[in-house]
């Protein structure tokens, strides 16, 4: 049975000129839950209120059954790690001696302090830059440590905010592993990502946000978000015939380019990809190029309409 850690009942925060809610929501122990939504649309409120920096907003919310607004919930904060960009131009300090004060205010024991830092600059490919100033530290270096004071406390609930920013691809692949593995432990995962095309075969659940409210909840197979391809062909071909075809492999396909003589189509089946192939080499048409288009707020809001559609054909 799956168990809730997080609820929000009936939340409502309202600022001058917008608000964000009524919104329930609930995030499921043990799962990767992606916070989706374009720029404005709420995102950054939820982990804030989550984390207890805002404090004041109406409905409730609740950890582990627990209500954020008695007095002593404050004692949940130890199931957190965050990840946020923080800067550190004001800190004339050693990364090293930094994550050390990071690691006694974390309540991380003293015998393992050492130790914990040591893992996890080696991790993160900064354990040589120890005794440097983490103000001089580069954009790159500094969202590092980052990661690393929200990885140290091995926290049960892990929330990153945009985490794969100023990093190149190695770093935004190693950050994917270490979710992989921390789900395997059986930790709880929340997560934005600008990039969620790199991330989306390893998140389970998808919260939608647009314009302050919530627009969809639910698994990864409930969206029913699918890899889209774009093909492009040597010659003409009859568009119809192919999509008559695709209909019979129960491959969706989408717009015809006729200046590029190209066609979109989707799929989460490498297998279905080989029928399409074959289809063309029957032809004799040669296959120029096939390329992956990167799975984004249109293609999720795409599905969302999509399942909107046809849950409205099976009412009529």
């Amino acid at each position: 049975m799956e168990t809730t850690v997080i609820n929000f009942q009936d939340f409502k925060k309202k600022f001058k000129k917008t608000q964000i809610g009524p919104i329930d929501l609930e995030i499921k122990a043990g799962k990767i839950t992606a916070l989706c939504g374009r720029s404005g649309s709420g995102k950054s409120v939820i982990l804030n209120s989550i984390i207890g920096a805002i404090k004041k907003y109406k409905g409730n919310i609740f950890f582990n059954s627990v209500n954020r607004r008695k007095r002593r919930s404050y004692l949940q904060n130890s199931l957190f790690g965050f990840y946020t960009q923080m800067d550190f131009s004001l800190y004339d300090i050693s990364a090293y001696s930094f994550l050390k004060l990071i690691c006694l205010s974390f309540n991380i024991e003293k015998n393992k302090i050492k130790e914990e830092i040591e893992y996890w600059m080696t991790y993160f490919g900064l354990w040589e830059e120890r005794n440097k100033k983490v103000k001089n530290f580069s954009w790159g270096m500094k969202n590092r440590m980052n990661l690393i004071m929200c990885f140290i406390k091995r926290a049960e609930i892990i929330i990153l905010d945009e985490p794969g920013a100023n990093l190149d691809s190695y770093w935004r692949n190693k950050i994917k592993n270490l979710l992989k593995e921390h789900k395997k432990m059986g930790k709880t995962v929340i997560i934005t990502a600008h990039n969620i095309d790199e991330i989306w075969d390893i998140i389970d659940d998808y919260i939608i946000l647009e314009e302050g409210q919530k627009i969809f909840q639910g698994s990864q197979k409930e969206l029913n978000i699918y890899n889209k391809y774009k093909l492009f062909l040597d010659k003409k071909f009859s568009v119809e015939k192919f999509k008559d075809f695709l209909k019979e492999k129960n491959i969706k396909s989408f717009r015809y380019n006729e200046d590029e003589n190209s066609i979109v189509f989707a799929t989460n089946s490498l297998k279905e990809i080989n029928w399409i192939f074959l289809y063309f080499i029957g032809l004799a048409n040669p296959i120029l190029n096939l390329v992956k288009l990167p799975i984004n707020m249109e293609s999720i809001n795409k599905a969302i309409e999509d399942n909107q559609n046809n849950k409205t054909k099976i009412k009529s």
